[in-house]
C-alpha cells in the first residue's frame, strides 16, 4: 500500500468515521433522553389535567343528581299535563312561570348550567336559560327519541348521558356547549316521570387548560375528543368540530389508556399524548384528553450542541472533498477505468486496452493489464482452434462408426436375396446401394431433400429383404426440404425401428417420418408401432434441461441400436446443447423419436437465414 492510500485510509478511519459516529450517537442519545424525560413529565401532566376534567364533569352530574330528587322538582311533574302547554291562559302561564322559577332557583343557580329543559311523559316541555335575554333552543321530546343515544338514556335509568360539543349540532345548539340528558325517576316508586336536558357552559375546562399550559411552548394545546376522533374542545379555539386524524400524519392507537407518539401534527413535528377519561358512570364513554407539543420547542435545549456537532462534521466533509479533488481524483479515475476494462474483458471483449499516460505505478499497471489481455486472447484463439480440430475428429469418428455398421447390414440383405436367386431384386438393391454410397461424397451437412432420398433408398432396400414386414410414410413440407441437416441423421433411427422395434414381427409394421417448422427450428419425428424400448433401457437415458445425454454403456442385447447413440452425440456436438433428440417409448405400443435442429441454409442461399456458426457452442 502506497503513502497516498495510507493517508486516505487514515483520514477516513481516524477522523471522518469517528466524527460521524460521535455526532450520530450524540444526536440520537439526546433525542431519546429528551423524549423519554418529556414523556414522563407529560404523562403526569395529562393525568392531572384528566383528573381535573373528570372532577368538573362529575361535579355537574352530582349537582343535577342532588336537585332532581328534591321536592321542588318532583312537585313540577305533579302538575297536570295541560297546564304545561303554552296557550296564554292564566292558569297555564302561572304553571309555566312556577316551573321556570323552580328551575332557575335550583339548576341555573349553578354557574356551569347555561340552560335546562324538562319534559313530561306527554312530551310537553318547559325550558329556561341563564337570563331573560338568552335564547332557549328547545328540542321536542319526539325528536330526542329519534336519536340513538336516547336508548342509552333509557338504559341508564336516571344516570346522565353526556353529549360533547359538535357531536350532535341539533342537540347541543351552541357548538361550545356540553349537553346532559337524563330520565327523571321518582325516588320512592322508581317510576319514570319525565326527562331533563341541560346545556352546560364548562368555562372551567378552559381555566384548567390555561393553568397547565402556563410556561409551556406557545403552540402547545389541550383537546378533548370522542371515540371517533372528533375534537369537541380545543384550548386554542381553532380546531373544534374537526377530526384529529386530519391533523396527524398517521393514525393513533386509542385502544390503550395512555399513548405518546412523535408524529406530524399539521405541518409541525410534535409529541401527541392521549389519556382516556374514566367517566363511564357519569355518562361519558370513550372520551380522551389530548396534549400536543411541538418537538422543536422541546429540543431547543440541545439545539446549540447539535449545531456545533453538525458544523464540525460539515467542516470535515469539506476537507475530505478538497482532499479528494486535488489528491485522489486522478487515481480514482484511473481505477474506475481499470475496473470498467476488467468488466469488458469478463464479458468477452478482449480488444480493450488501457491508455498509458505515465511511467509510475498507474503506467506499470496499465502495461501489465494490456499484456495480460493480449496473452489471454492468444491462448483463447489456440484453444478454439484445438477444439475445432477435436470436434471435427470426433464427428469423423462417429461417421466412420455408422458407415461399416450400415454396410454390414445392407450387404447381409443382398446376400440373403442372392441365396434366394432373386437376381432382379439384387440388381435393384445394388443400384440403390450405389446411390446411397454416393452421398458420402457430400459435405458434412446436406439438404433435407438429399437426406430423404437417401432414407427412401434405404427403406426400399430393407423392404426387399423383409417383405411385408413394414410400410413407411414420409410427410415433410416442401418448404422445409431446402434446409440443411447433418447427413446420416434419419437412417440410423429408422434402422433401429426395423431391426429392434419389429424384431419378432412378420407383418404390420409402420414407420412414419414427418416434420414441421417451429420459429427458428425444425422438428422431425420418427415413429414406429414396434415393440418399444424396455423401461430399464429408457431409465439409462440421462435428461438435462436443454439436451439429452445418452449412456453409451448399453449392452448389445438391449433394444436400442448403436445408431441412436451416435446420432444423439453428433447432433449435440455439431449444433450445441439446445438441439438433439428426445425419445418416448412404451412397450408393445411403439417408439417416437423427436429430432430438433436449427433452421439453416448455407451462406449464399437467397432464402437462407443465419449460418450454423451463430448457433453452435464450442
Amino acid at each position: 500500500m502506497n503513502l497516498r492510500n495510507k493517508m486516505l485510509m487514515a483520514f477516513f478511519v481516524f477522523i471522518i468515521v469517528p466524527l460521524f459516529f460521535v455526532g450520530s450517537v450524540t444526536y440520537f442519545l439526546m433525542q431519546n433522553i429528551i423524549e423519554r424525560n418529556y414523556n414522563d413529565q407529560t404523562e403526569l401532566a395529562i393525568k392531572a389535567v384528566s383528573n381535573n376534567v373528570s372532577l368538573v364533569l362529575r361535579e355537574v352530574n352530582s349537582y343535577s343528581e342532588y336537585w332532581r330528587h328534591k321536592s321542588q322538582l318532583t312537585s313540577i311533574f305533579a302538575q297536570p299535563s295541560p297546564e304545561w302547554k303554552d296557550n296564554e291562559t292564566k292558569t297555564n302561564n302561572e304553571t309555566r312561570l312556577y316551573i321556570s322559577k323552580v328551575l332557575s332557583e335550583t339548576f341555573l343557580f349553578y354557574t356551569p348550567i347555561h340552560e335546562v329543559t324538562i319534559y313530561n311523559l306527554e312530551g310537553e316541555s318547559v325550558g329556561v336559560a341563564k337570563d331573560q335575554f338568552t335564547t332557549v333552543y328547545p328540542v321536542d321530546l319526539q325528536t330526542l327519541k329519534k336519536y340513538p343515544f336516547f336508548n342509552e338514556v333509557v338504559k341508564l335509568s336516571g344516570a346522565p348521558k353526556m353529549i360533547g360539543p359538535y357531536e350532535m349540532p341539533d342537540i347541543t345548539a351552541l357548538n361550545s356547549m356540553y349537553t346532559n340528558v337524563r330520565m327523571m325517576v321518582d325516588p320512592s316508586t322508581m317510576s319514570v316521570k319525565g326527562y331533563m336536558m341541560q346545556r352546560l357552559n364548562l368555562m372551567e375546562l378552559d381555566n384548567i387548560f390555561r393553568f397547565f399550559l402556563y410556561n409551556q411552548p406557545a403552540d402547545s394545546r389541550f383537546m378533548i375528543i370522542n371515540q371517533d376522533g372528533l375534537i369537541m374542545q380545543d384550548s386554542g379555539h381553532k380546531l373544534g368540530g374537526s377530526k384529529l386524524s386530519e391533523q396527524l400524519s398517521h393514525p393513533i392507537d386509542f385502544s390503550k389508556e395512555y399513548t405518546s407518539n412523535k408524529i406530524m401534527f399539521g405541518d409541525v413535528d410534535s409529541i401527541v399524548t392521549t389519556y382516556k377519561l374514566d367517566l363511564e358512570r357519569d355518562g361519558v364513554k370513550d372520551w380522551y384528553v389530548v396534549y400536543v407539543t411541538p418537538w422543536s420547542a422541546i429540543s431547543n435545549e440541545t439545539l446549540f450542541v447539535l449545531k456545533v456537532v453538525a458544523a464540525i462534521i460539515v467542516f470535515c466533509l469539506i476537507c475530505a472533498i478538497v482532499f479528494n479533488l486535488f489528491f485522489l481524483n486522478r487515481f480514482i479515475r484511473f481505477l474506475l477505468g481499470f475496473v470498467s476494462s476488467m468488466k469488458r474483458v469478463e464479458m468477452g471483449d478482449l480488444s480493450v486496452r488501457l491508455p498509458i499516460k505515465e511511467k509510475r505505478e498507474m503506467g506499470v499497471l496499465a502495461r501489465s493489464f494490456n499484456s495480460l489481455v493480449e496473452r489471454i486472447a492468444s491462448l483463447l484463439e489456440e484453444v478454439k482452434l484445438e477444439q475445432q480440430h477435436k470436434n471435427k475428429a470426433e464427428l469423423m469418428l462417429l461417421e466412420a462408426q455408422i458407415k461399416p455398421h450400415f454396410l454390414f447390414n445392407t450387404l447381409e440383405s443382398i446376400n440373403g436375396l442372392a441365396v434366394q436367386n432373386e437376381g432382379k431384386k439384387v440388381s435393384q438393391l445394388i443400384y440403390r446401394l450405389g446411390s446411397m454410397l454416393r452421398m458420402f461424397e457430400h459435405e458434412e451437412e446436406i439438404s433435407l431433400t438429399l437426406e430423404l432420398d437417401y432414407l427412401r433408398n434405404y427403406l426400399e432396400i430393407q423392404s426387399f429383404r423383409f417383405e411385408n414386414l413394414f410400410e413407411y410414410q414420409i410427410d415433410v413440407p416442401t418448404s422445409l426440404k431446402d434446409y440443411y441437416i447433418l447427413k446420416l441423421t434419419l437412417q440410423p433411427l429408422v434402422e433401429n425401428s426395423i431391426h429392434h422395434g419389429f424384431e419378432g414381427y412378420e407383418s404390420g409394421g409402420i414407420i412414419a417420418i414427418r416434420a414441421e417448422e417451429q420459429e427458428d427450428r425444425i422438428l422431425i419425428w420418427v415413429q414406429d408401432n414396434g415393440s418399444g424400448i424396455p423401461i430399464e433401457v429408457l431409465q439409462r437415458l440421462k435428461y438435462k434441461t436443454s439436451q439429452v445425454t445418452i449412456n453409451k454403456q448399453i449392452e448389445g442385447n438391449e433394444r436400442i441400436g448403436l445408431g441412436i447413440v451416435n446420432v444423439a452425440d453428433r447432433l449435440r456436438i455439431h449444433y450445441g446443447a439446445e438441439y438433439g433428440i428426445w425419445i418416448c417409448s412404451d412397450t408393445d405400443i411403439g417408439t417416437t423419436i423427436k429430432i430438433v435442429i436449427p433452421k439453416y441454409k448455407p451462406p449464399g442461399d437467397d432464402n437462407g437465414i443465419e449460418g450454423i456458426a451463430g448457433r453452435r457452442r464450442d
